[in-house]
């Protein structure tokens, strides 16, 4: 409704599903109450929250207790016999006791690559070469369940949240500050705990492999808890920089260009800016090669566009709205974290069996796919998407072959549609035919690399520790969580996820349409990727949406045509302007100017508006 103001009101209800009657216009609806106003940022995210059940609130009292009695024997300046709460922001390191049983990593040129502005660091690698010319991998994740007592407040507080939810302008924790961001997190030139996942490598990116006792070969790689000192804070941007040469070429660091290498992501002694450059460049190298061998055995690449968003100086309003640009710094740390993640599955699967939680990705729905598949032949490709192997080949092939890379583009944006969900399962739970990663094209896999923000990352490590511990320790394991009540977490998470992405993805809208309000686009490329009987979606490269142009909002632009093109089956359209123009042909993978604004009234979005065929390049 409108309320003024520029938008209208938004409002919180609710509905009994089942409801609503055919022949009722609205579902039948109660406790209707306002929420505050469409347009504005603060009112959109508290309904955001909500109508995505994200909306976690603050952390209880009992929850904080237990997170500081996890971390207060290893405050720094803590009075042990004061009975009152320290701040936040002191600082934190591991006690003597803490140690035992750990592997020590302090003195191993570590460090982190991250977003720019990230606070909870989970994971930080190691590269070192070895004497007959492989390398060995670390990598190193944020210990977060040393600090999760099983069926403690803190731990039933994650297992409800199951995971953070990141929006554009603030994070939803799974964890408390004390933990996300200060105890568990990777930081630079603290000592941390860890567990960590360390393998040999070839470095054409194979994994090495030793002699087992019985003859047989099998990957060299160790698992366990360790305890770590990340020497730097390394983002993207500054990794990509080093993998470009456009810095650490033996100067001096006071002769180091801060605009590619910021001072405040510079090594701590006894390590050195060239040491870890060296490290950025091996790891790249590798990675690179591994990810070519991924790829060359079947894994699937179908990636859409991610906007990231800068504000004004209020801090609120979006000032500038950009693709997020994808670097081979972002690559290199996802090889690491594919191989420990299978690694660790690995490892499960061969010591916990059926207690295993392992990360499923089922083919993609058979008639999605059949119908993107016939889009591309009529465009002359041929597709094979029988398999994510026959995919990607296709999907190369097509790369090669197209001069457009436009319509590659849409056609890879298509293709993610069909797509099934990834799932968590208990591998007990299904044939082993069933585990299997679509995508990925391997036959198992997990979350081992995120605890901090992933609560089935802190079951995978508190199994991962029982099967270090033997077969004793798996089957005690099994008498606090069995098989079945794995799965019940597993279907839990599973929704919880889901209904995350759907935030994540409904704030990203929000920040774009408030950005269009200010900044609208009189006219853009859009591109048409289906076709119905009252609208058609256009896909708009420069803002990475996809989105529904309605014929009725352009009645009095355009008189419509529908036409059935009897040779593809397709419906199309003409768009005959009133004003004696030419008309705008509306076939699949059409070209046309359109413009972006915002739609003020509730619920915010936005409105894409047909301006005439594209005549641009």
């Amino acid at each position: 409704s409108d309320s003024g103001g520029g938008g209208g009101g938004l409002y919180r209800a609710e509905y009994v599903y089942g409801t609503w009657q055919p022949s009722s216009k609205w579902p039948p609806c109660t406790n209707v109450k306002m929420m505050g106003q469409s347009c504005n940022i603060e009112d959109e995210t508290a309904a955001l929250l909500v109508e995505h059940d994200v909306d976690h609130g603050e952390f209880d009292a009992s929850v904080l207790q237990d997170v500081e009695n996890s971390v207060r024997s290893g405050r720094l300046g803590v009075d042990e016999t004061s009975s009152e709460s320290t701040a936040e922001d002191l600082g934190w390191a591991p006690t003597p006791e803490m140690y035992e049983g750990r592997r020590d990593y302090r003195k191993e040129r570590i460090f982190t690559i991250d977003p720019t502005t990230a606070k909870d660091l989970d994971d930080a690698l190691h590269i070192k070469p070895l004497s007959d010319g492989r390398v060995e991998i670390g990598v190193h994740i944020a210990d977060v369940s040393h600090f999760l007592a099983h069926g403690s407040n803190v731990d039933q507080e994650a297992s409800r949240r199951t995971t953070t939810v990141y929006l554009v302008d603030r994070v939803i924790p799974m964890l408390p500050r004390p933990l996300c961001e200060i105890a568990c997190s990777l930081n630079e030139n603290v000592e941390r705990l860890a567990f960590s996942c360390v393998w040999i490598m070839n470095r054409d990116g194979t994994l090495a492999q030793k002699r087992s006792k019985s003859g047989s070969k099998e990957n060299d790689v160790w698992y366990g808890r360790t305890v770590i000192k990340s020497c730097a804070r390394l983002d993207y941007a500054t990794a990509q920089n080093i993998i470009d040469g456009k810095v650490a070429h033996g100067e001096k660091v006071e002769n180091i260009d801060e605009s590619f290498w910021p001072k405040s992501r510079l090594p701590t002694a006894p390590h050195t800016i060239d040491g870890v450059a060296h490290d950025v460049r091996l790891m790249h190298s590798v990675a690179m090669a591994r990810r070519k061998l991924r790829f060359e055995n079947g894994a699937l690449a179908l990636n859409g566009i991610k906007l990231t968003f800068q504000m004004a100086e209020d801090g609120e309003t979006p000032a500038l709205c950009a693709p997020y640009p994808i670097r081979d710094s972002n690559r290199l740390i996802e090889e690491y974290m594919l191989m420990a993640n299978y690694l660790v599955a690995q490892r499960l699967i061969t010591h916990a069996g059926g207690l295993a939680l392992l990360r499923q990705h089922q083919p993609p729905l058979e008639l999605g796919m059949e119908k993107v598949i016939g889009m591309a032949k009529e465009k002359g490709f041929e597709i094979d998407g029988t398999s994510s192997k026959s995919l990607q080949e296709s999907l190369s092939r097509m790369a090669r072959e197209c001069n457009d890379t436009l319509t590659m583009q849409c056609i890879t944006e298509l293709f993610m549609a069909p797509m099934k969900p990834a799932e968590y399962i208990a591998a007990g739970g299904f044939d082993a035919e069933d585990w299997s990663h679509f995508a990925l094209n391997i036959p198992y896999y997990t979350h081992f690399t995120s605890p901090i923000r992933r609560y089935p990352d802190v079951l995978v490590h508190r199994l991962l520790q029982a099967t270090l511990g033997g077969p004793e320790a798996v089957s005690d394991y099994a008498t606090k969580q069995s098989q079945e009540e794995i799965q019940t977490i597993c279907t839990h998470c599973n929704d919880k996820r889901m209904k995350s992405k759907k935030a994540q993805e409904r704030s990203d809208r929000i920040f774009l349409s408030i950005f269009l309000k200010s900044n609208p686009i009189a006219s853009t490329l859009g591109v048409v990727v289906s076709i119905g009987e009252k609208a058609f979606t256009v896909f708009v490269p420069s803002i990475g949406i996809s989105g529904l142009v309605y014929l009725d909002k352009h009645q009095d632009t355009f008189n419509v045509r529908i036409l059935n093109n009897e040779k593809s089956k397709n419906r199309e359209m003409m768009l005959i302007p009133l004003d004696g123009s030419s008309p705008i042909d509306i076939k699949i993978f059409s070209k046309i100017s359109i413009g972006c604004y915002c739609k003020e009234e509730p619920p915010i979005d936005v409105t894409l508006k047909v301006v005439g065929s594209w005549n641009g390049s």
